[in-house]
């Protein structure tokens, strides 16, 4: 099997937050969302040369952030950097 690096990619990162406020905008509009506030997430981001983010992932589960940036670190490239110190 070959792997092939992406070369505008340089590391996966895992942030967390407890979450303030969230809305979703669709069809529909734009209405806030009251179920996620006060619970904390994991986003797993690969990380771009030119600093530019794609969220990738997000969950409450900080075993599966571990995971996901682990796989997403095979595909993309680069070191998982881990910026929770596995909060929460």
């Amino acid at each position: 099997m070959n792997i092939v690096s992406f070369p505008n990619f340089i590391a996966v990162e895992i942030n967390g937050c407890t979450v303030q406020s969230a809305t979703i905008t669709d069809a529909n509009g734009t209405r806030p969302v009251l179920t996620d506030v006060g619970r904390f997430f994991y986003f797993v981001d690969v990380i771009e040369r030119d600093g530019g983010r794609i969220g990738m992932w997000h969950g409450t589960d900080h075993a599966e952030a571990v995971r996901q940036a682990n796989i997403l670190a095979i595909d993309f490239g680069g070191k998982v950097h881990d910026r929770t110190g596995g909060a929460a």
